[in-house]
């Protein structure tokens, strides 16, 4: 997994108005009808079944079994928000 300067910037600045040093963002996935739907939420801490990883100075809590599916991702931001790119799509809805 990486993320962009523009991504690292924007998640430190809501990470330091979350005002908890040990904070962090969870990635999570829901399944939808083109297979993963990605989201970013923050955290107190990572929960028991979550491996804490650290980008650009970030800990990202991302639960044991979506470890294989982010690890070719990639946390992007712009003027629309954060998007992660790289989670492979199945199903037939999909662009």
């Amino acid at each position: 997994m990486t993320i962009t300067e523009q991504a690292a910037s924007e998640l430190k600045k809501v990470l330091k108005n979350y005002d908890n040093p040990n904070a962090g963002i969870r990635i999570f996935s829901s399944e939808g009808c083109c297979g993963p739907a990605p989201g970013l939420d923050i955290a107190p801490h990572p929960a028991e079944d979550e491996t804490v990883l650290t980008l650009e100075g970030i800990d990202f809590f991302v639960a044991n079994d979506l470890l294989e599916q982010i690890k070719n991702t990639s946390i992007d931001f712009s003027p629309e928000g954060f998007r992660i790119h790289g989670l492979e799509k199945k199903g037939g809805c999909c662009n």
